[in-house]
């Protein structure tokens, strides 16, 4: 089809990104294993500040925000494979 959106593929996988994949998986298995589904369909506008506050000790709030304002210069890749494995979880990432 002539008039179809074409979107550039998302850039290739590396071994950094499947770790910090394979990361956020235990990490939200360990804190969230207990939610049941009716809480984890509120991902989106879910809110939970003990949540956060981990996730923002292991660096994943402010990901890709320059480092004099508080955050961690990583790239966009990364920043989405978190926030996909969080949706994918059904996270509370409703304050980030």
């Amino acid at each position: 089809m002539q008039n179809a959106l074409a979107f550039a593929p998302p850039p290739p996988s590396s071994e950094a990104t499947e770790r910090l994949r394979a990361e956020v998986r235990a990490f939200v298995a360990a804190e969230l294993g207990d939610r049941t589904p009716q809480q984890r369909a509120a991902s989106w506008s879910g809110r939970d500040r003990a949540f956060s506050r981990k996730m923002a000790e292991r660096g994943w709030i402010g990901m890709t925000w320059p480092r004099r304002y508080g955050g961690h210069e990583r790239s966009a890749l990364e920043r989405y494979v978190v926030l996909e494995e969080m949706l994918a979880a059904g996270a509370p990432v409703g304050y980030h």
